[in-house]
C-alpha cells in the first residue's frame, strides 16, 4: 500500500473511524456466537460497510477480500494490484497482500491467501466464507474452501453473517438515509417541472439523475425505471426512447444512493391531466402506507407489515389489480441488485444459508410497495405505482419521503 496518499485526502469521509469500528465488533461478537475463529468477506455490501472498499468492476475470478478475526480489530485485505491506489486510500485497511500474477483475478491468488493464512497462523480454526452474493463465483469459494481445508482448516457458510448485522442501522447511517431520501424527492420534484410532451424517457431519465448527482449521490445499484404510457406498467424496464404525449402516466422507480446507501421512491406523474379511474385508485390505495404507520408496532415481526399491508388492499377492493402488494429492508447496496436477503414476507428458517427472522425495532429501514397493472385499456396508460420508505424509531415508524403518493400532473 502507498500509506503516504491518505495524508493527501482532502474530501470528506462518510463515516468517522468509531463509527467502523464498532461494526467490526458487532460482527466479531456475532462469530463468536457462530463460533467462527475468521471469516473471510467478499461480497462488495459487506466490504463497503466493514472497511469503506468501493470500487465498479468485478469478474468472476476476482477472489478481493477481508479476512476478520473474532479474537482481534487487526484485519487482513487481500486485493489486486491494480486497486494499490483505492485500498492506499482507505484509513480502514491497515495490512493488506497485493495478488502479483494478475490484475483482475486469477485462480492462483487463491494459493496467495490460504499461503499467507497458513505462515501467520490462521488457518486452525473455522473460517467462515460467503457462497452466496454477487462479486467471486461460488466456484473459486468452493476451490478456496478446499485450500483451506487441505491445511487444515474447517470451513462454513457465512454468507448472511454480516448482512444480518448490516439490517438494524447506526444512528449516523440513519441520517445518511435520510438524507438520500430528501435527495430523492427533490430529483422527483425537478423532473415535474421540467417534463412535457415530446420528452423522451431517456431524456427524462437524464434529469432525474442529473439531479441526484448535483447533490452528491452516487450511482445507483439499480437501474432508474422509467415507464410512460403504455409502458407505464412495466416492471424492472429501462428507460427508452419512446415520447411523452399529454395525459400519458409516467412511472419513477429509483433510488438515491448516497455513500452506498440507498433510499427508494416510486411514484406515478401525469403529463397533464390523468384519466379520473387513475386518479381514483390512487386515492385508495394511498391510504396503505398510513394503516401501516397506524398498526404496525415496535417488536412486530417482519411479516406482520406484508399482512397489514395486504389486508387493507383486499379491504379496498384493489387485489384484481394488485401486480406486487409487499417490500424489504435495505442500506448499502451494489450493482445488480439492492433488495438484499430481508424481504417481509419471508420469514423462515430455511431462506438463505442463515435463516432470518426479523422484528420491527428502531434502526431497521424498509419499503412497502402498491403496484398495480390495468388492462382495461384505460386512456394514458397500462399501470401505476408508489414505494414508500419507512424508519422505525424508538418513537414507531416515519414515513422518510415527503411526497404525496397520489398521481399529480406536470401541470400542478
Amino acid at each position: 500500500m502507498k500509506t503516504y496518499l491518505r495524508d493527501q485526502i482532502d474530501w470528506e469521509q462518510p463515516f468517522p473511524p468509531e463509527e467502523y469500528a464498532e461494526r467490526r465488533a458487532k460482527v466479531r461478537a456475532a462469530m463468536a456466537e457462530a463460533g467462527l475463529d475468521a471469516l473471510y468477506v467478499i461480497r462488495r455490501t459487506d466490504l463497503k460497510y466493514l472497511v469503506d472498499y468501493d470500487q465498479i468492476w468485478d469478474t468472476p475470478r476476482m477472489s478481493t477480500g477481508l479476512l476478520i478475526r473474532a479474537d482481534t480489530d487487526d484485519t487482513l485485505f487481500f486485493d489486486t494490484s491494480v486497486h494499490t491506489t483505492i485500498i492506499s486510500l482507505l484509513p480502514e485497511i491497515k495490512d493488506a497482500v497485493i495478488f502479483g500474477e494478475s490484475e483482475l483475478g486469477s485462480p492462483s491468488d487463491l494459493d496467495t491467501i490460504v499461503d499467507t493464512l497458513a505462515a501467520r497462523g490462521l488457518v486452525k480454526g473455522t473460517i467462515g466464507l460467503q457462497h452466496w452474493g454477487y462479486g467471486i463465483h461460488v466456484s473459486m469459494v468452493e476451490a478456496l474452501a478446499a485450500k483451506l481445508e487441505a491445511v487444515g482448516a474447517k470451513t462454513v457458510d457465512a454468507s448472511l453473517l454480516v448482512e444480518e448485522i448490516r439490517v438494524v442501522k447506526s444512528p449516523r447511517e440513519v441520517a445518511v438515509m435520510l438524507e438520500a431520501a430528501a435527495m430523492a424527492d427533490t430529483a422527483l420534484e425537478a423532473v415535474r417541472a421540467q417534463m412535457h410532451p415530446g420528452m423522451s424517457e431517456t431524456q427524462i431519465e437524464g434529469v432525474l439523475i442529473g439531479s441526484l448527482m448535483s447533490q452528491g449521490c452516487n450511482y445507483p445499484a439499480l437501474h432508474t425505471m422509467v415507464g410512460s404510457g403504455i409502458r407505464s406498467g412495466t416492471h424492472h424496464s429501462a428507460p427508452t426512447h419512446r415520447k411523452v404525449r399529454e395525459g400519458d402516466l409516467v412511472h419513477f422507480d429509483f433510488c438515491a444512493s448516497l455513500h452506498r446507501y440507498h433510499a427508494n421512491l416510486c411514484r406515478t406523474l401525469a403529463v397533464g391531466k390523468a384519466d379520473d379511474r387513475w386518479l381514483a385508485l390512487m386515492e385508495k390505495s394511498a391510504g396503505c402506507a398510513d394503516r401501516i404507520l397506524e398498526e404496525i408496532m415496535l417488536g412486530d415481526p417482519f411479516t406482520k407489515v406484508d399482512e397489514v399491508g395486504n389486508a387493507y388492499v383486499d379491504e379496498m377492493g384493489l387485489r384484481d389489480k394488485a401486480w406486487w402488494i409487499g417490500g424489504y429492508s435495505f442500506g448499502i447496496s451494489f450493482p445488480p441488485d439492492w433488495t438484499g436477503a430481508h424481504w417481509l414476507h419471508w420469514n423462515k428458517e430455511e431462506f438463505g444459508p442463515t435463516g432470518s427472522k426479523r422484528t420491527v425495532e428502531p434502526g431497521v429501514i424498509f419499503n412497502f410497495e402498491n403496484q398495480f397493472d390495468v388492462w382495461e385499456d384505460w386512456p394514458g396508460g397500462t399501470g401505476c405505482a408508489w414505494i414508500e420508505s419507512f424508519l422505525v424509531t424508538e418513537n414507531g415508524l416515519e414515513l422518510m419521503s415527503k411526497l404525496p403518493r397520489t398521481i399529480r400532473s406536470t401541470d400542478d
